[in-house]
C-alpha cells in the first residue's frame, strides 16, 4: 500500500468553515471525479484548534492534513498523469484559489507500519 499525506494552509483571509466547506464540496469532488477509482481510502482531517504538544499549547502550523491511500505505485503514477493533463490539472489549480494558500502546501510520501492496538488499558492504570 501506498499513502500519501497532505499537508494544507487555508489562503490568507479565509475562514475555517470557508476553507472546510470548500474543501468538502468542490475540491474533494474533483478529486473523487477524475482519480478517486485510485484510491482505497481518501480522509481529510482538519485541525480543531491549540492542543498541548511536547512544545506547550501552540497552534498547528496547517488546517488539514489530507491521506490517500493507494494500492501501489501503479495508481500513484496514473494519479500524477491524471493531475499533468493540461486540461485537468487547470481545473484543480483554479479551485485551489478559491481556499488554499498553495505555496505552503507540502506533500509526504509515507511508509506505513502499524503495531495494532496494543493494551490501550495499561496506560490508564497508573
Amino acid at each position: 500500500m501506498y499513502k500519501i499525506m497532505w499537508l494544507l494552509k487555508r489562503k490568507p483571509g479565509t475562514t475555517h468553515e470557508h476553507f472546510r466547506n470548500h474543501y468538502e464540496t468542490s475540491h474533494s469532488v474533483l478529486g473523487q471525479k477524475y482519480f478517486g477509482h485510485l484510491i482505497q481510502s481518501y480522509q481529510r482531517n482538519y485541525n480543531t484548534g491549540r492542543a498541548k504538544d511536547g512544545g506547550g499549547d501552540r497552534a498547528s502550523d496547517y488546517d488539514c492534513v489530507t491521506i490517500w491511500e493507494m494500492p501501489n505505485a501503479v495508481a500513484v503514477d496514473e494519479i500524477y498523469r491524471i493531475m499533468a493533463d493540461p486540461v485537468i490539472g487547470p481545473i484543480f489549480l483554479e479551485d485551489e484559489t478559491h481556499f488554499l494558500d498553495s505555496s505552503e502546501t507540502r506533500l509526504v510520501r509515507c511508509d506505513t507500519y502499524d503495531t495494532g492496538p496494543g493494551d490501550g488499558a495499561e496506560w490508564l492504570r497508573r
